[in-house]
């Protein structure tokens, strides 16, 4: 049996070997070129079968070393005051857990308790007597015991510090190194100097403590090598209760109702990446116009979709940005930033009202975006006639192979979606979230009823988003209404129950189901069209028949909020007019 070149028999040795070449770049860090592994056979054909999981754990162990890179200044700074940060917010909690007098007198009279009904041993012998009240004692003597433990590791840590010793600190600096992916050997002079800076960030935490023993919160580090790595960051530690991100969940409690669920957990993700930029438990003085400013100018260098990344798993704000550097990533857009901008602003806005800040921190921090400039396009007219003479919308193969000609009606959402968009302007959410309730006949005539009502999921962008439109004729020509019939007689309360929300709250599948269409079809080449195109095209059509934004912008949801949006309860001149307003809609559709 013919085997690969790199598995062979080392000389005076009868197994296999797998043998693998180190990379260029590694070889210095591995101080070899190549490696040999035993695959402990000497039968060819089973050596061949355990050297392709060896070859890859190889592979991968190269890949996560080549991740590593030289440790900047920033980057030792960043360790030390991370450790500081943490550590001191470790003591928050731990006297947070300790027993109260009120507990502590509780847990003696219930032992008393114990004792006289005989629910307890107790007898003249000191070991009973020991075994029996010695969670009490431990109780009693919890908050003197851990001073004595701070007291003895402060004493032995300016010891080592002293003698160059760093045994009692190393487990941190491997941690920094392993989560950091830096390239510092253990032992190294590098390695020493992070675990000495390391020490001193730990001994300016047990001060600290001291200071708390005695009742002061307000002490600083007065160790010069303890700071923050950007002058941004705070140097003041938030109380216990009142971190950036506690204060967030705080706002949250009390302006529930302001936003939908998905919209507040989005929020507090943007929020915490503030946060880990000024540091997290900095005290809530940290958020300053400087502070806003330099995070919106770091915002610039943030990729899109960092979150779902794999290249980005577990990495801090700034770790992403610099990592980013090699990843190169595109990064978000100036619209993102400013919706990155107003999560934070919102908050911003409860700390000023309830005083924990003292001044407006987002006003002119917003970037100046040019309205003009568009970035989703109406499909021309070409592409319209490419995407309705598809096979989608006559008989494809089926389900998965819809953009392919076969003998398959598909007459469900993906058919009617595209044409209701294209005949009326909705939005695609607002489509997907229709009730079949929200289709009915008023004076007579068809409507669409699109609002919030009916359904605690449902959603418009905006109280003027409520709107009434009338089913365009064409609609009612494909059979639009023999299909809402259909559904209303089978009990379906959605018009469209295949489609469904994601974790976000959004009809990402139906999105994506619509992109990957449009482009198996040949119609999106970039992001430039969508369809949210169809929106443009209607607005389009619209202008094209004389009307003027102010007034087909009552059909697209433009205008400010009304009663008729949120009833659905119309006059019939009006309505009239609205009928002839859609009816303008044209397009060349065979």
């Amino acid at each position: 049996m013919a085997l690969a070149t790199n598995i062979q028999k080392r000389p005076g040795r009868s197994s296999y070997y797998v043998r693998v070449g180190v990379p260029l770049k590694l070889q210095p860090i591995l101080k070899r070129d190549e490696i040999w592994k035993s695959l402990r056979t000497s039968d060819p054909k089973l050596a061949r079968d355990r050297a392709g999981p060896v070859i890859a754990s190889f592979r991968a162990q190269f890949a996560g070393l080549e991740q590593r890179r030289d440790p900047s200044p920033a980057d030792i700074q960043a360790a030390v005051w991370s450790h500081y940060e943490t550590e001191l917010a470790r003591d928050s909690r731990t006297r947070a857990a300790l027993p109260t007098d009120a507990e502590i007198q509780e847990a003696k009279s219930n032992l008393a308790a114990d004792i006289e009904a005989g629910r307890v041993s107790w007898s003249a012998d000191p070991l009973v007597q020991l075994n029996t009240t010695i969670d009490l004692i431990v109780m009693k003597d919890a908050a003197k015991l851990d001073q004595e433990r701070r007291a003895t590791q402060l004493a032995v840590l300016r010891k080592h510090l002293a003698a160059g010793e760093t045994a009692l600190i190393e487990w941190k600096a491997d941690e920094v190194i392993q989560s950091e992916r830096l390239l510092i050997d253990k032992g190294s002079p590098a390695y020493r100097d992070l675990c000495q800076r390391l020490q001193r960030a730990q001994i300016q935490v047990l001060e600290r403590a001291a200071e708390r023993d005695a009742g002061n919160w307000t002490g600083v580090p007065s160790d010069a090598i303890v700071v923050p790595a950007d002058p941004t960051q705070g140097k003041r530690i938030a109380a216990p209760g009142e971190t950036l991100m506690e204060l967030y969940d705080k706002f949250k409690a009390e302006r529930i109702g302001d936003a939908r669920p998905d919209t507040w957990d989005q929020n507090r993700k943007i929020v915490k990446l503030f946060a880990e930029f000024v540091g997290e438990a900095s005290h809530v003085s940290v958020i300053t116009r400087k502070g806003v400013r330099n995070w919106k100018q770091e915002l610039a260098r943030w990729p899109v979709k960092a979150a779902d990344s794999k290249a980005f798993e577990g990495m801090s704000f700034r770790k992403v940005i610099e990592a980013n550097e090699t990843v190169k990533k595109p990064t978000i857009s100036q619209k993102s930033i400013n919706k990155y901008l107003a999560a934070l602003g919102s908050f911003a806005k409860w700390l000023l009202q309830n005083e924990y800040i003292e001044a407006d921190v987002m006003s002119g921090q917003y970037l100046s975006i040019d309205k003009r400039r568009k970035n989703r396009f109406p499909f021309t007219e070409q592409q319209l006639q490419t995407v309705f003479n598809s096979p989608l919308f006559a008989t494809c193969l089926g389900d998965g192979a819809e953009s392919k000609p076969g003998n398959a009606a598909i007459r469900d959402w993906r058919y009617w979606l595209p044409f209701i968009a294209i005949y009326s302007g909705a939005r695609l959410g607002e489509l997907c979230q229709l009730l079949t309730a929200d289709v009915y006949q008023l004076h007579g005539l068809w409507v669409f009823h699109i609002s919030d009502l009916g359904d605690d999921e449902k959603s418009t962008k905006t109280e003027g988003s409520k709107r009434v439109v009338p089913v365009h004729s064409r609609l009612i020509e494909l059979g639009f209404i023999d299909y809402h019939a259909g559904v209303v007689a089978r009990g379906g309360q959605r018009l469209f129950p295949e489609t469904v929300r994601d974790k976000r709250g959004y009809f990402g599948e139906a999105s994506k189901f619509f992109n990957g269409y449009f482009k198996a079809v040949g119609v999106k080449a970039d992001s430039r069209v969508n369809f949210h195109s169809f929106r443009h095209n209607v607005a389009d059509a619209f202008r094209a028949a004389g009307y003027l934004d102010e007034q087909h912008g009552v059909l697209l949801g433009h205008t400010k909020a009304s009663t008729t949006g949120r009833y659905g309860v119309l006059p019939e001149g009006p309505l009239r007019d609205r009928v002839t307003m859609i009816e303008a809609i044209e397009f060349r559709l065979s």
